[in-house]
């Protein structure tokens, strides 16, 4: 509730346009990844080459998550709840695609 003077305001605050956006690149980002793992783990740990491309792609898009998540701080009076969590999702979604390099 926001108090305007000694009235309340009931009116919900939307949410964030580029929230929405980070939120669908962050599932994007999650489907790729559990493609480029389901395969990896189908070939037995020799993975083929469009394995390696779909785990290049989720890293791109969950960056591209992160980014717009941050752009949708800059919107003046929204809701930054999805930002918010989709910012923790994609951030940490690219520390466990660093994990997975830097351990290979």
């Amino acid at each position: 509730m926001q108090r305007i003077g000694n009235k309340v305001s009931y009116i919900r605050k939307p949410l964030a346009k580029y929230s929405l956006v980070s939120a669908g690149l962050t599932a994007v980002s999650f489907l790729f990844c559990g493609m480029a793992i389901g395969i990896a783990c189908h070939a037995q740990g020799d993975a083929p080459l469009y394995a390696a491309a779909l785990g290049f792609c989720s890293i791109l898009t969950a960056g591209s998550a992160a980014a717009y998540g941050i752009f949708s701080f800059f919107e003046k009076e929204k809701n930054y709840l999805l930002a918010k969590i989709c910012l923790g999702c994609s951030g940490t979604l690219m520390f466990c695609w660093l994990v997975m390099i830097l351990i290979s």
